[in-house]
């Protein structure tokens, strides 16, 4: 995969992006859990059922969307390094980055607390280490390193 227009390299904005995908999934079905929450709980009047249950169809049909996007990217990351790594890190990789992100919006909202960052980087680390498994590139949990073997498009 030719990195030509994009300064941290092409596969590195596929996993943002996966990643920020996922997290719209997991927002969707947070969404979903609340509304049927909602509705089991008599928690909204009988006239708002029937629009409650058409939003609660529209949210599963959404994380779908999610979902399908998601893989058709780390599909698309996973063939555009040679399709030769390891496939069962796939998991692994959507849950760590998921993790990887969340844990650094935790430091975000904490106004710095350094321990929250060190989680956050630990973290990091683990997806590295996944994410090159799962591409079959050089074994690392070297942010720089990692770096670079996207930019060179695992070369």
């Amino acid at each position: 995969m030719e990195n030509k227009y994009s300064t941290s390299g092409i596969g590195e904005d596929i996993i943002r992006s996966f990643t920020q995908i996922a997290s719209a999934e997991l927002h969707a079905k947070t969404l979903l859990e609340k509304r049927i929450s909602e509705v089991e709980n008599g928690l909204i009047s009988e006239e708002e059922i029937p629009d409650n249950l058409e939003k609660i169809e529209a949210l599963k049909n959404e994380i779908d969307d999610y979902a399908n996007i998601r893989r058709s990217q780390m599909l698309y990351l996973y063939n555009s390094f040679g399709g030769e790594g390891d496939r069962e890190q796939w998991c692994l990789v959507k849950h760590l980055s998921m993790a990887m992100y969340t844990a650094f919006e935790a430091y975000q909202a904490s106004d710095r607390d350094p321990e929250l960052l060190n989680i956050a980087l630990e973290i990091n680390k683990k997806f590295i280490e996944a994410c090159t498994k799962f591409l079959g590139v050089e074994i690392t949990s070297c942010a720089s390193c990692f770096a670079d073997i996207m930019k060179a498009g695992g070369k």
